[in-house]
């Protein structure tokens, strides 16, 4: 996807604050809504965010291995 390290470690940190900010914001939706627009809003953002996972971090781990979280697994990239 990107060849490039530099810009695609750069990407893989903008994607991974993505990622967090949406945590974050699942934890203030159940702290203001009920459990109905909680449980929608956790579906949708389950969804965004397996493309953040599939449409951009993964192509550029297989690319850039090296660029895995530690700690992190990725099916057919890490163990």
């Amino acid at each position: 996807m990107i060849e490039d390290k530099a810009v695609a470690s750069e990407v893989c940190s903008r994607m991974l604050k993505i990622n967090a900010s949406i945590d974050e914001t699942i934890v203030f939706v159940q702290e203001h809504c009920s459990v109905e627009e909680v449980d929608n809003f956790k579906r949708a953002m389950g969804e965004v965010m397996y493309m953040v996972f599939e449409q951009a971090l993964i192509p550029i781990y297989k690319k850039h291995p090296e660029l895995v979280p530690d700690g992190q697994r990725v099916s057919g990239i890490t163990d």
